[in-house]
């Protein structure tokens, strides 16, 4: 092997080193952001909750004149319906993004 081709063998590794380097880069770069995005979601899902129940303690407490007419019992429903609607919906969508 010549001193020429002996170089261009190590230039060739060199190459895919630093191609691999690269990659190695990218993908942790990619499990990075994907970390961001799922920690991102975790907060939107767990405000967005918040607020959701927030707004149904919020009609709870505005419809307690209703009490002890006949309007209790629908009042009472969606209020139910309401927190059922908020919980379910958060923990699909924390199931989805697979969040603990």
């Amino acid at each position: 092997m010549s001193e020429h081709d002996h170089k261009e063998a190590h230039s060739g590794h060199k190459h895919n080193d630093s191609g691999v380097l690269e990659s190695i880069k990218e993908l942790r770069s990619n499990l990075l952001s994907v970390k961001g995005a799922k920690k991102f979601a975790a907060w939107y899902i767990d405000t967005s909750e918040k607020v959701a129940n927030q707004a149904i303690e919020f009609q709870e407490s505005a419809t307690k004149w209703a009490k002890e007419t006949p309007l209790a019992p629908i009042f009472d429903a969606q209020i139910e319906y309401g927190k059922k609607f908020v919980e379910r919906s958060a923990n699909a969508a924390r199931s989805l993004w697979r969040i603990e």
